[in-house]
């Protein structure tokens, strides 16, 4: 983790700090919701937006609407959402094959460049090595015990990625939609654990 004094310093913010940020009972929600408050000059894209909106929807079970509405109060605060125009993808899908990053990651790091700010807020080891390789500083208001917090939160909380994961998605959704059904498909994958 690293911190700067100057707190007005302009910064941009990835994806999984938002996500933290506005999970209710996770371990890294204070912490992350204090990190962004403390600070001014915030910016992000529309796509880290969008980015958030489906993790919350989709590997935390957030309702999408509920998702929607908690990114859209956020967005309304003291950040600056930059619009992604195709000069800053153009440029992005370059520095997303040369560093081996997600798009949405190299988006943020040429809106970082597009700014002249030197300072990246996230979580993301990967994007954390490539911001050491191109010299952005980093910030990361996790450290290592809330780190083993959240993955015991996470393991307790979630199910495994891959197959679980994504039976737990439909299930949700069934259960929704058709609660018979939805048991029934609960009872043929084994609780989530296979597929029927």
């Amino acid at each position: 983790m690293t911190l700067f004094s100057d707190q007005s310093t302009p910064r941009g913010l990835d994806a999984m700090l938002i996500v933290y940020s506005l999970l209710d009972g996770h371990p890294a929600s204070a912490a992350c919701e204090s990190f962004i408050r403390d600070h001014t000059s915030w910016f992000t894209t529309t796509l880290t937006l969008l980015e958030a909106k489906a993790i919350l929807s989709k590997v935390y079970a957030i309702d999408a609407n509920l998702a929607s509405q908690q990114l859209s109060q956020f967005s309304t605060g003291p950040i600056e959402i930059i619009e992604v125009n195709l000069p800053i993808i153009l440029e992005a899908m370059k520095i997303a094959d040369t560093l081996k990053i997600d798009i949405t990651d190299a988006v943020l790091v040429q809106a970082t460049h597009v700014r002249s700010a030197n300072i990246l807020a996230t979580d993301d080891r990967k994007l954390i090595q490539v911001c050491h390789q191109i010299d952005i500083s980093v910030e990361n208001s996790i450290d290592i015990s809330l780190r083993r917090q959240m993955a015991n939160w996470e393991a307790a909380n979630l199910p495994q990625k891959g197959l679980p994961r994504i039976l737990r998605r439909i299930h949700l959704w069934l259960n929704q939609n058709h609660q018979q059904v939805a048991e029934e498909f609960w009872s043929q994958t084994g609780s989530g654990s296979h597929l029927p």
